[in-house]
């Protein structure tokens, strides 16, 4: 009966709401994706008053469910009109373009972020169109104005974020970033650094990173190129259940930037978006409004596209590798194939020489024996002949060993040359690379010492900053004297080679014509040889013509190889000279570089103090009233215990009530979807479709691993990079903290000695009198 009573109330009170919120019409959605809460506990009586405890920070509780009012795309173009100027842009329709803007305003610059629970980082906008242009959709930067493409999705920021070198930093996502619920922000397109425009990031250094007036301590456009040298990207929006998550600069690291707890809300859904914007954040809540755009039909068309069109890369991907593995194992087979063959006709080959040695030197043995008796004088000329032939042959064999031993020997010496060669190159620029980093070592020391000195004393710091300048300039100076010493010393090193190969050149060209002198003597001697006994010298001639050839084609590929050395040596001195012009240019623009952060340094320090000074003084008069709240606080304490247990206790039973309904709704919702997709299954049992469904599983689940394994890789590395800041963050924190202990502490004693001298005047004064 007190059921039915409560759910009758709760019916009569959301109808009344309807009645009074106005002649509109919206759509509720019900998100169905939380697990059900326990039933209440009955309320307890109030327990004896106890000493109040410590405050703790309350655990992150889930956003309440929103309540979604459904517009048009079209109706952003009202509710802007009189901020800015909607304009047809090519490729990407009506774009909104606002006004009134000064030359360094850029997206999500004028405001502050909270925290979200559910959502991330929130952007708290200080404009009255806030609530569509920072939330949905996407900017761009087209004929030097910023220009906003309306979008469906909301977010607490579409931005990427950028972190590094004391700075954190953020710009809006280019209109090629498109939102994906199972994907993300898809980024496989695009390059961070070309798409988005650099005069859209917007830095801040970490200890204002959560600030209320951001725009008063956001780095100037003028120094954005030189601070994303420091940084790298973060990321953008990420998944959690169905809805964009805007936490790549996590919650606990932005604590350790600022110092303190970062601010921490909760969501309080407006029914429009006619709030004041210094009303949207009260220290507790932010007021957000946030309807749901609907989809038209060429939206939808482009993302039903998009799916085609990713199904059919990939369907494409498969079937390539299919054929790419097809094409190994044909080219596998028919290479298997022409060893095969080609091994079969080398056999062939030797068989049939075999044969025809074989039958030859049968013919030459019967014709031997047939001439033997008569022609014995003759055979023993002939074998007088053969004697000199076979020792003509083997001092020629001898002479072409040795040769060929000369060749390979100078084959090996150039072949050590070059490998010594390149291990002195390979030893002297990991030498200079060394020193390179020992120097950015020194450097960084260096730096982190003199800004711990700046804290403490500024006039000292000065100083040393001044001989810091004269010492790098010094090591600098002796650094240009030292490279120019060495590429003296390497030109030495490159003429001696250059002489060696001349004289080596000379030799083998000395060697080779005196290689050509003998053969022509010796060519002449067969000539002769030849006109006396013509039937055996046929044999030999044609043995010495094969070998004429040889040592031709040899002469060939060795001119060959020359000829190709002496490109590469050119080449070598040609590349040389390029490097030495690019290295003199890199030094001039370094010295730019140098010259012109200095001076940005300079007035970044100057705009520092300044701020400091401001913020010292908002942090004293902070104090004060927090003083005055706390002892407030204190005499109101119980009574706002007891209206808070009171409070919590109506809550939970409204809360369980809504929970209920919806409950019931979402598995009336849940059964007629399971009974449409059970038919739906039923259609779709054909065998084509079964197995194209299992090959596709199987390839998302190889993927899904890969990404796995990479994203643990990834965990890992950040993980490190998180303790190596941290222990940082640390070891800073402690050292500021001792040195404002130092100064409290001298400041102390400081007004001590002027009380005790005041005393002592007054004292002094009054025995006078």
């Amino acid at each position: 009966m007190k059921l039915g009573k409560t759910i009758a109330l709760t019916l009569v009170t959301m109808l009344a709401l309807v009645a009074g919120s106005g002649c509109y019409t919206r759509t509720v959605y019900v998100e169905t994706d939380r697990q059900p809460q326990p039933e209440p506990e009955p309320r307890r009586e109030p327990e004896p008053r106890r000493e109040p405890q410590p405050r703790r920070e309350p655990e992150p509780r889930p956003e309440p469910e929103p309540v979604y009012v459904e517009i048009e795309i079209t109706q952003f173009h009202e509710p802007l009109a009189p901020y800015g100027t909607w304009v047809e842009v090519e490729g990407l329709g009506q774009c909104w373009r606002p006004s009134d803007l000064d030359d360094d305003w850029r997206p999500y610059s004028h405001g502050h972020w909270v925290w979200l629970d559910d959502y991330g980082w929130y952007w708290v906008s200080d404009y009255q169109w806030g609530w569509a242009c920072e939330h949905y959709g996407r900017w761009t930067y087209l004929n030097r104005h910023w220009h906003w493409v309306p979008g469906y999705e909301w977010s607490g920021g579409w931005v990427v974020w950028r972190e590094g070198g004391g700075y954190v930093g953020w710009s809006a996502l280019p209109p090629a970033c498109r939102w994906s619920s199972s994907g993300g922000i898809r980024t496989q397109d695009v390059r961070w650094e070309i798409e988005i425009n650099e005069l859209g990031w917007v830095f801040v250094e970490h200890r204002y990173f959560t600030a209320a007036n951001l725009y008063l301590v956001v780095q100037h456009s003028r120094q954005t190129r030189a601070i994303l040298r420091q940084c790298s990207v973060r990321g953008s929006l990420t998944v959690v259940k169905d809805r964009p998550m805007n936490d790549c600069i996590h919650f606990d690291e932005a604590e350790k930037f600022v110092g303190k707890q970062p601010p921490r809300r909760k969501i309080d859904d407006a029914k429009d978006h006619k709030g004041a914007p210094d009303k949207r954040d009260d220290g507790q809540k932010v007021v957000v409004y946030r309807p749901r755009v609907k989809k038209d039909k060429a939206e939808k068309e482009r993302e039903e596209q998009e799916r085609q069109e990713r199904e059919k890369a990939e369907k494409d991907r498969l079937e390539k590798d299919r054929l790419e593995k097809e094409r190994r194992e044909k080219a596998e087979k028919d290479r298997l194939e022409k060893e095969r063959r080609e091994k079969a006709e080398r056999e062939r080959a030797e068989k049939e020489k075999a044969e025809k040695d074989r039958l030859e030197k049968e013919k030459a043995e019967r014709d031997r024996v047939e001439k033997e008796k008569a022609e014995k004088d003759r055979l023993e000329r002939e074998k007088a002949e053969r004697e000199k032939t076979e020792k003509d042959r083997v001092e020629k064999e001898r002479r072409e060993k040795a040769e060929r031993e000369r060749v390979e020997k100078e084959r090996a010496e150039k072949d050590r040359l070059e490998k010594e060669k390149a291990e002195r190159e390979k030893t002297e620029k990991d030498r200079v690379e060394k020193e390179r980093r020992e120097k950015a070592e020194r450097e960084r020391v260096e730096k982190e010492k003199a800004e711990k000195d700046r804290l403490e004393k500024e006039k000292a710091e000065r100083e040393k900053a001044e001989k810091d300048r004269v010492e790098k300039e010094r090591r600098e100076k002796a650094e240009r004297e030292r490279v120019e010493k060495e590429k003296a010393e390497k030109d030495r090193l490159e003429k001696e080679k250059a002489e060696r190969e001349k004289a080596e050149k000379d030799r083998v060209e000395k060697e080779r014509r005196e290689k050509a002198e003998r053969e022509r003597v010796e060519k002449e001697k067969a000539e002769k040889d030849r006109l006396e006994k013509e039937k055996a010298e046929r044999d030999r001639v044609e043995k010495e013509k094969a070998e004429r050839e040889k040592a031709e084609k040899d002469r060939v590929e060795k001119e060959r190889r020359e000829k190709a050395e002496r490109e590469r040596v050119e080449k070598e001195k040609a590349e040389k000279d390029r490097l030495e012009k690019e290295k003199a240019e890199r030094e001039k623009a370094e010295k730019d570089r140098l010259e012109k952060e200095k001076a940005e340094r300079e007035k970044a320090e100057k705009a520092r103090l300044e701020l400091e000074k401001r913020d010292r003084e908002e942090r004293e008069k902070k104090e004060k009233a927090e003083r005055e709240r706390v002892e407030k606080e204190k005499a109101e304490k119980d009574r706002l215990e007891q209206e808070k247990r009171d409070r919590e206790d109506r809550e939970k039973k409204e809360k369980a009530e809504r929970e209920r309904i919806e409950k019931e709704k979402a598995e009336k919702d849940r059964l007629e979807k399971e009974k449409a997709e059970r038919e739906r299954v039923e259609k779709e049992k054909a065998e084509k479709d079964r197995l194209e469904k299992e090959r596709r599983e199987k390839a998302e689940r190889e993927r899904v691993e890969k990404e796995q394994a990479e994203k643990d890789r990834l965990e890992k590395e950040k993980a490190e990079r998180e303790k190596a800041e941290k222990d940082r963050i640390e070891k800073e924190r402690i050292e500021r903290e001792k040195a404002e202990k130092e100064r409290i502490e001298k400041e102390k004693k400081e007004k001590e000695e002027r009380e005790k001298k005041e005393k002592e005047e007054k004292e002094k004064n009054g025995k006078e009198k």
